[in-house]
């Protein structure tokens, strides 16, 4: 029996539907295949981490004096929290102040710790050249089994890691420095000095 031609109009429309939809759905099955074959960047890898993500900046201080000069000093320990992993996203930013004698000329002002750039704005008296090691203290492994150069943020320039560095929940972050000249020579050179480390970053914490 001959459809009417109203009906078979409707059917040819809708088996244009359909090949369309299947169409489109083989290309999605794809693109699916080839996103599950795909390797997992950094990101990918953090952002499958359950919880909420929070600006966080790990902070440590260490003294030093005059007799540290050419020596590796004694390491800043980061403690990483217990809640969640922490994702460092830029380089860390150090700097130093002088903490004693009390008359000291730039006693508490923050100091560079290199003397590249020497920028004019500042007070350019009692600057330091470090070096810097990194360790995971948790694994009992060297994150960086040579000591770097400055390669360090600033206040005035936050410099990106190439890529972001996740560290374990309880781990303890080792930065040691190496305190390769001191050239403390203000009016009333201090004795003693505090190096201060920040390592930016957020953490992921389950709520």
């Amino acid at each position: 029996m001959s459809l009417d031609p109203s009906t078979a109009a409707v059917i040819r429309s809708h088996k244009s539907a359909i090949q369309g939809l299947q169409a489109q759905v083989a290309a999605l099955a794809q693109q699916v295949a080839a996103t599950a074959t795909r390797p997992k960047t950094v990101w990918d890898e953090i952002n499958e981490i359950p919880g909420r993500w929070i600006e966080s900046t790990l902070s440590g201080e260490v003294a030093f004096t005059a007799s540290d000069e050419g020596k590796r000093g004694t390491p800043i320990n980061f403690l990483v929290s217990q809640d969640g992993p922490f994702i460092q996203t830029h380089y860390p930013l150090a700097l130093w102040r002088p903490s004693a004698p009390d008359n000291a000329t730039n006693l508490g002002r923050w100091r560079p710790v290199s003397t590249f750039p020497l920028p004019d704005q500042v007070v350019d008296t009692d600057i330091i050249d470090i070096l810097y090691e990194i360790r995971d203290g948790g694994s009992q492994r060297d994150f960086q089994n040579e000591p770097r150069s400055v390669l360090l943020s600033r206040p005035d320039n936050i410099v990106p890691c190439p890529s972001p560095t996740l560290w374990s929940p309880n781990a303890t972050i080792l930065f040691t420095p190496t305190y390769l000249a001191l050239t403390w020579d203000s009016a009333t050179p201090p004795t003693q000095g505090i190096l201060h480390v920040d390592i930016p970053g957020f953490r992921i914490v389950n709520l």
